[in-house]
């Protein structure tokens, strides 16, 4: 090999490692965390002023990155060939060429933009003062591009507009709180506040069988009575039945007139005006709603204007930042652990919570079964009123009715075992 023979091969390895660099610029700067660099370059800091001026013409630094990769890989190619043609002959053109396109692969993209990726920040530091350099240099080159780019699209149907399904936020979500760049706690609440705007009243209600309610002809010394068993700061007052709320009376405001009139007092001059709301209605709409009017608690009603129940501020809150306990709740959790496969559940749990967990996959993958609440699968799947003991199997969970009253499920008992033996749901 004479002396020009040895520094073109010189020239080709210097240039793969300029084609290895390019990539690595690329895609470092294409992952770096943004909102990361800006807040460092607010506080001054030089070197990502430069990286956030790069970012800011991001569309400039590709196109000025594929002009030099450009000329590199064709620069190298063109070495190559005449080195292969002057040494073996035309014939090992073929071989040499697929030979240099897996070297320039491996050693000029790949690497390269895998080490970038995990080191992108430091990287982007060191190139990219650098790449401007060269983005002023390419300026008119790249307009250019850009300008002949820009009047080809003009004759091509543009693309549908680029859009993010729901099921794909959740994916991000999840793989962000996996890999440690989003805590659990702030996507929780990220995914409740995406679900928020789907939840109905009929979903978070306090049932009409779990309400303390006050009818308008008690006496003064049973109004008390409640008072001082329930701890509420407000109770419904009907009229005749349940399903004819008139008001809503404030404990603090009882109280002080009872005070101040020895316990004389009318009771439906101190009710405030009901807010009813049909059960169907969404909770970010009615939280709207209710802020505006300044209002703390709704009665919820049924298609036939009975009462199912009410909602309060609290309840939807709840449904974002998790349970809000003050000093008059009792602290008892939803789910309880009575074994490393057993659990307890309220009735009002739901079906995915229970799973979760349990730590089951679900085989037949019901959504519809995993937004229920435990109390409606159970009844559902026994097509009758249960008694205490009562149990069916789902696949590979045991589900026994552990406390009854009167006609209502309280809470469930929920057993995972090792072998799958149903199908689906059967009594036992």
């Amino acid at each position: 090999m004479d002396g020009d023979s040895r520094l073109s091969w010189i020239i080709v390895i210097f240039l793969i490692f300029v084609a290895a660099m390019l990539a690595v610029t690329e895609t470092a700067l294409a992952s770096v965390k943004v909102p990361k660099i800006r807040a460092r370059a607010e506080k001054n800091d030089v070197r990502a002023k430069r990286v956030l001026k790069v970012l800011d013409n991001f569309d400039q630094a590709i196109t000025t990155i594929l002009i030099l990769t450009n000329i590199v890989h064709l620069t190298a190619a063109g070495i190559v060939t005449v080195e292969v043609t002057k040494t073996w002959g035309l014939g090992a053109v073929s071989i040499s060429t697929i030979i240099s396109t897996i070297v320039i692969f491996f050693a000029g993209e790949m690497l390269p933009k895998s080490i970038a990726k995990k080191y992108s920040e430091a990287l982007s530091y060191v190139f990219a003062p650098v790449l401007l350099v060269f983005m002023a240099a390419l300026k008119p080159v790249s307009l250019l591009l850009s300008r002949i780019g820009n009047l080809a699209a003009r004759f091509t149907a543009p693309d549908p507009e680029i859009s993010v399904t729901e099921d794909e936020i959740y994916d991000i979500i999840e793989d962000m709180t996996e890999n440690g760049s989003l805590k659990e706690d702030h996507g929780d609440l990220i995914s409740s506040a995406l679900q928020f705007g789907n939840i109905t009243v009929n979903s978070i209600l306090t049932s009409r069988v779990d309400l303390c309610m006050l009818d308008v002809e008690s006496e003064p010394e049973e109004i008390l009575e409640t008072i001082r068993k329930v701890h509420h700061s407000r109770i419904p007052v009907y009229e005749g039945t349940v399903d004819n709320i008139i008001g809503i009376l404030q404990i603090r405001k009882y109280i002080k007139e009872y005070l101040q009139d020895n316990g004389k007092v009318d009771l439906k001059s101190l009710l405030d005006e009901p807010f009813f709301v049909h059960h169907s209605m969404k909770i970010d709409d009615l939280l709207t709603k209710m802020s505006k009017e300044c209002l703390n608690m709704a009665i919820v009603t049924d298609s036939y204007g009975g009462t199912l129940g009410i909602v309060t501020v609290e309840d939807i809150l709840e449904e974002l930042v998790g349970e809000i306990w003050d000093e008059d709740d009792e602290v008892e959790e939803p789910i309880r652990k009575l074994s490393e496969d057993t659990c307890l559940c309220d009735d009002d749990v739901q079906v995915a919570d229970v799973f979760e967990f349990l730590e089951y996959e679900d085989p037949e993958e019901n959504e519809d079964l995993l937004n229920k609440v435990m109390g409606e699968w159970a009844y559902e799947t026994f097509g009758e009123i249960p008694e205490e003991g009562n149990s069916f199997r789902y696949h590979a969970l045991e589900v026994k009715v552990f406390k009854m009253e009167h006609n209502r499920i309280l809470s469930l008992c929920v057993t995972k075992h090792e072998e799958d033996t149903t199908e689906g749901g059967e009594e036992e």
